[in-house]
């Protein structure tokens, strides 16, 4: 289990800004951040080494898809936890489909084989196992890589540096849940929830009334109902009123700010260690 990660303090607060529009805010980690369609590339060039490990292990018809999660769409910006939500496209269409994911398919940190529900090799087949590492020696006697063939490939495209020594993508991660748990955060929640119960609705904060289950896993293209219609537009209306994601933007930024003071020389090394795996990676893909 790796160590838990201590809290980190409670920034201070300067004017917090008013949010009443869908233009993203600026965030201190934003110039350090990693690229989704880098990303994407890193997991190509790893899955193309995986499947030559497999084949040298005489699994001939292995694919690189073949649990391979569903493509995503590396040219979308990220979404935060917590965004804008227009009152007037909440009580026309409900929630956005952004807000939650609703596709079934792997969240970007997400391997492939976490999310091959689909996949058609039999999970418990001996091409899985010793893709997965789950078997010392294959069916026919031959001998499977420590990790399995997809711990190989990861380890043959970024060899001895296999961590950043600080991932601006954590760091984010970490600013977030800082930010959700922050006091003057909950206490907006608070608020919040207390003016969707003047309007009838009984939630604890934004996220429980975007992933109510009734709606929380509706696909792009099923309509919301009217139920999903009132509770997004009261969501809206109460994000507002309370200045909610004003202070969940300010309260990131400022954990943001907290944490590249403190990385910022490790975050340069990694820099330096994320091109080094991307210039790799599409030398492994041409190579292919």
């Amino acid at each position: 289990m790796p160590p838990k990660v201590p809290p980190l303090p409670e920034p201070s607060l300067g004017t917090i800004p008013a949010v009443t529009g869908g233009t993203p805010v600026a965030m201190p980690l934003d110039a350090v951040m990693t690229s989704r369609a880098d990303i994407a590339l890193l997991e190509k060039a790893r899955e193309l080494n995986a499947g030559d490990c497999m084949h040298a292990l005489g699994f001939t018809t292995w694919a690189s898809a073949t649990l391979s999660a569903p493509a995503d769409d590396t040219d979308v910006k990220d979404r935060d936890v917590l965004d804008y939500l227009s009152p007037a496209d909440a009580a026309r269409s409900g929630y956005p489909a952004t807000f939650t994911d609703k596709s079934g398919g792997a969240h970007p940190g997400q391997n492939a084989a976490q999310a091959s529900g689909g996949s058609t090799t039999p999970a418990g087949s001996d091409a899985v196992r010793a893709y997965l590492g789950a078997e010392a020696r294959t069916a026919s006697g031959r001998a499977v890589p420590a990790g399995g063939c997809e711990a190989a490939g990861d380890a043959k495209l970024k060899g001895s540096t296999p961590d950043l020594p600080a991932d601006p993508r954590r760091l984010a991660a970490r600013a977030i849940a800082s930010t959700m748990h922050d006091s003057r955060m909950r206490a907006v929640f608070a608020d919040w929830s207390s003016c969707m119960a003047k309007r009838g609705f009984s939630y604890r904060t934004p996220l429980s009334a975007q992933n109510d289950p009734r709606w929380g896993e509706r696909t792009a293209m099923t309509l919301a109902g009217d139920d999903e219609k009132s509770v997004a537009a009261a969501d809206a209306a109460c994000e507002q009123e309370t200045n909610l994601v004003g202070t969940y933007k300010a309260l990131e930024s400022a954990y943001q700010q907290e944490l590249l003071d403190q990385n910022q020389a490790k975050l340069k090394t990694g820099r330096a260690i994320f091109d080094r795996w991307v210039s790799d990676a599409k030398a492994v893909i041409a190579a292919h």
